[in-house]
This record gives C-alpha cells, sequence and structure tokens, in this order.
C-alpha cells in the first residue's frame, strides 16, 4: 500500500499482544500538488461519478468566520485543494480513495488472523486521530472545534461479543481506549486514567456514563487559533484562547451541522453562561491537576 502504515507492538500478558498500526492515509501529502495520493489500483474508482458539494460551502458560512480564521491555514489548504469544483471533485475523490485503501489493508489483515487461527481471539478496535474538512464553510483541514473536526470515527469488533453488537450514542473519548484494553486484557489497572473502560457498554450493560466533555486546541502555531469549549449531548460552546471575544454556541439536537451560532440569540444566553462557566471550570481543574503531577 503506497500511503503508508507502521506498528508497534506491546506485550500484555503470556500469549497476549497489542498491536498497534497507524495509518498515514487519509493524511494529504501537502507538498503534493496532488495531495491525495492512493494506490494505482484504485484509479478508477468514482469515475464518472459527481459528488455533491459540500454542506454549508456558502459564502455567509466563510465570512461568519473570524478574520484570523479566514486568514489561517484552514483556509490556506482550502485553496490547495477545494477552491473550484474541477478540483473539489478530483481531491475529494482521491481522499475517499485512500480510505478505500484503508479498507483493503484491513481486509487482509482480517484473512490473515483467519489464516493464523488467530480470528476468534483478536479483538480489533478502528478509530481516528481527527474529523476532517472537505470544504464546509470555505475551509480545509482540522482544529478547529467543529463537529467535522473534533468527531472520529470509533469501531470495536469483539467475536466474543457478536451477538452484542449495536450501535452506543453516548459520547466517547480516544483516552477511553487505554482502561478498555487493559480491562479486555483483563489486566487490573493501577493508573488514574482520565478515560474509562468501554467494556460496560459493549456488554450493553446500564451504566452511568458521562454527559458532556471539554476540548481544546492548544497548538501554539501562526495561522491555528488556538481554541477551547464544552461540548455536551446536545450542546456545545466554545471560544478562541486569544480572542475570548469570539464565542459560537449550537443546539446540536436540531442543528447538527452548527448552522447556526446562538451566541447574543435572544433565549439563549443562559445556555452560553452556563456553558462557558464550565469551560472555565473545567480548565482551571485540568490546570491543577498538571501542576499537581509536575
Amino acid at each position: 500500500m503506497n500511503s503508508g502504515w507502521f506498528n508497534t507492538a506491546r506485550y500484555l500478558k503470556p500469549g497476549g499482544l497489542d498491536l498497534n498500526i497507524s495509518f498515514n492515509a487519509p493524511h494529504a501529502e501537502d507538498r503534493s500538488p496532488d495531495q491525495y495520493i492512493y494506490p494505482e489500483k484504485l484509479s478508477n474508482l468514482y469515475e464518472g461519478v459527481t459528488l455533491p458539494p459540500p454542506p454549508l460551502q456558502e459564502e455567509k458560512y466563510f465570512m461568519e468566520q473570524p478574520e484570523y480564521v479566514r486568514e489561517g491555514m484552514n483556509r490556506i489548504r482550502w485553496y490547495w485543494r477545494f477552491d473550484n469544483p474541477e478540483k473539489y471533485q478530483r481531491m475529494v475523490k482521491g481522499y475517499y480513495r485512500m480510505i478505500t485503501a484503508v479498507d483493503d489493508v484491513l481486509g487482509d489483515l482480517r484473512s490473515t488472523l483467519d489464516s493464523l487461527g488467530l480470528a476468534e481471539n483478536t479483538i480489533l478496535i478502528f478509530t481516528s486521530d481527527n474529523g476532517y474538512f472537505l470544504g464546509e464553510r470555505g475551509l480545509a483541514g482540522k482544529w478547529l472545534m467543529y463537529e467535522n473536526s473534533i468527531r472520529v470515527p470509533f469501531i470495536i469488533y469483539d467475536p466474543t461479543r457478536s451477538g452484542l453488537v449495536k450501535k452506543r450514542d453516548e459520547l466517547i473519548l480516544n483516552i477511553d481506549i487505554a482502561p478498555t484494553i487493559l480491562e479486555l486484557a483483563g489486566i487490573r489497572q493501577d493508573h488514574g486514567y482520565q478515560g474509562r473502560s468501554l467494556v460496560p457498554l459493549l456488554d450493553n450493560r446500564e451504566t452511568a456514563w458521562r454527559n458532556e466533555f471539554f476540548v481544546e486546541h492548544l497548538y501554539d502555531i501562526e495561522y491555528i487559533p488556538k481554541s477551547e469549549g464544552v461540548r455536551t449531548e446536545k450542546w456545545k460552546y466554545f471560544r478562541y484562547i486569544d480572542h475570548p471575544e469570539h464565542e459560537e454556541l449550537f443546539d446540536l439536537e436540531n442543528d447538527p451541522r452548527e448552522s447556526r451560532n446562538l451566541i447574543g440569540h435572544d433565549g439563549h444566553a443562559g445556555m452560553a453562561d452556563q456553558l462557558r462557566r464550565k469551560c472555565s471550570a473545567y480548565k482551571q481543574q485540568y490546570l491543577e491537576m498538571i501542576n499537581d503531577f509536575r
């Protein structure tokens, strides 16, 4: 596969192995004019297909962004990939082809596990490190607090629980992966993980679960604004750390695409203030945890 991957392995206990396979795909190659480099055998995939344009592509959604976003890296990369309809079609098809290449490798992995007699004793966890803009709001890349950026795929396949497979709606975070792996491997957890094991959810057991989380982006680099916020089951609030005067509030239940910023709208001041205070409280809590650790 020419879109790249690497792996690491760790022994969990006698007879047990934790294998991590990390794909470069479907990451873009910024230095290439093609951006998305996929295996030659997939060149004809989506040929003759016209992909629908991205949602929220209208100019007004771009102009609602603060200037430092409109002139930042999310917009710069949009010019590289999506700034005209022909380029959008070519780039998104390339992106999808890279995803298909990952699917092919995962299929090969499952076939190999089966041929080695390991398929019924292997748990697979599939996820990603971030979401992705494909032209929505006139943007590309990630980093921002919109759902396009912070939502990721998350699938666990456990052959011993095959009869329990179902979709769950709980708020799952990447910090839940480590405690989940340890419990599935039967290893006692002595670490103070922030995350929680997902095993109760895999077993479809009724269990108290988080209904909100704190999210932040602190990458200190020019052209990518730092931000922080709180995401609940139904609401999202965020602000830019260096420009706290710019805030956004979304009713995710009724507006899942986050098309209408409710900051300053009648009837939503109370929710905005509640989440604003929660955001500050979470930030202070985690700063104190960091100081205690030091």
